[in-house]
């Protein structure tokens, strides 16, 4: 069987495709669930916001390098960072073009991630800025639900508002296993993590502790709301996404071949596309 660590996969990876393709399925599940229409104005900005995020962030670590870059994504980025800039200012201008077309709510959303996207960057000028996975997985999460939360046509229920604080630990829980297996890379490189600043043991139970809280509340939410459909069928999804993280976290030396932890770990946001099947023809 071909690596993954070759091919266009190996491409469409090193272009942060894959977690921008991820985003835009989980954001339209996520409207499903809420009985929200997402137009593809606000798809489109989360797409552009989401890449211009991963690709500036990439850009940046390979100024730190001083030797040869260690992955593949950042010798990708390092060997075309004044293309890949052209098409970052390209890009930036299309969605500054877009933002004009969002309704006003959406509008002083977007502005409000915006904002918390340029102190992300200005933090990662300070040596001392070490929460970076927690920070890219609030404002990650604040972008999936921007297309919902602003234009929901109903109430929300409380067991829907759940949803919020599921995801964000599941994006959580997914950058800190990322930095957990790039660890001696990222030492290596001087790239900032949570992982360096508390250490392998530390952040390990962290994540066994965030996986088990996540892993509990999907299945006391499916008991307890068992007569809703749409909501167990969102947990079901989401206890599926859980457990693959858990089988990465503990099956690490398997998954560790070929980069394909990172293969499995940004594939798990494409699996709320069953919902959008099950929306679809219910």
């Amino acid at each position: 069987m071909k690596s993954f660590k070759f091919g266009w996969y190996k491409l469409f990876q090193a272009l942060s495709l894959d977690v921008v393709t991820g985003a835009v399925i989980f954001s339209l599940a996520i409207g499903a669930y809420y009985n929200v229409h997402i137009s593809w104005r606000i798809l489109l900005c989360l797409s552009i916001a989401t890449w211009i995020i991963y690709t500036l962030d990439h850009l940046l670590d390979t100024r730190k390098i001083k030797e040869k870059a260690l992955t593949y994504r950042h010798q990708f980025h390092g060997k075309y960072k004044k293309q890949l800039f052209v098409v970052l200012l390209i890009v930036l201008i299309i969605g500054i073009v877009n933002i004009y077309y969002l309704p006003k709510n959406i509008l002083i959303a977007g502005l409000i991630g915006t904002l918390f996207s340029l102190i992300y960057f200005l933090l990662l000028q300070k040596t001392s800025f070490w929460a970076k996975e927690l920070y890219i997985a609030m404002v990650y999460t604040f972008g999936l639900f921007i297309g919902s939360v602003c234009v929901l046509y109903q109430h929300i229920q409380p067991v829907q508002w759940l949803l919020i604080p599921q995801v964000f630990l599941l994006v959580f829980s997914n950058l800190l296993l990322f930095s957990w297996f790039d660890f001696s890379n990222d030492k290596q490189s001087g790239y900032p993590s949570m992982v360096i600043h508390l250490g392998i043991q530390k952040t390990e139970k962290i994540i066994t502790f965030i996986l088990t809280t996540g892993v509990i509340v999907c299945i006391a939410i499916i008991f307890f709301n068992a007569t809703n459909e749409a909501t167990l069928v969102i947990q079901i999804i989401l206890l599926l996404m859980y457990s693959l993280l858990i089988l990465l976290f503990k099956k690490d030396k398997l998954f560790r071949k070929n980069d394909l932890y990172r293969v499995i770990g940004d594939g798990i946001f494409f699996i709320p596309l069953f919902f959008l099947l099950y929306a679809k023809f219910r």
